[in-house]
């Protein structure tokens, strides 16, 4: 396996100042390229939804036992 060159190392670091917005506590992403879903949890390990809505731009809310948004499935992540 090869190892990642600083460019491509770069790309992966713009995402951090985005984790300054999630909840300050584990969470969990996992991305299925077949399926091009991106799975945020943001409980570790994840927690069962108790309901959830999609929205206009095909991101589903998951909600936990208080209404609380406990995490998002993003679908055609890579057209983001």
């Amino acid at each position: 396996m090869a190892l990642a060159t600083y460019q491509e190392a770069q790309s992966y670091l713009k995402v951090l100042p985005l984790w300054q917005e999630f909840p300050k506590q584990p969470f969990f992403m996992v991305y299925d390229l077949e399926a091009d879903v991106l799975y945020i949890d943001f409980h570790a390990p994840p927690e069962p939804a108790q309901d959830s809505e999609l929205t206009n731009e095909d991101i589903i809310i998951r909600y936990g036992l208080d209404d609380a948004i406990i995490g998002l499935t993003i679908l055609h992540a890579s057209h983001r």
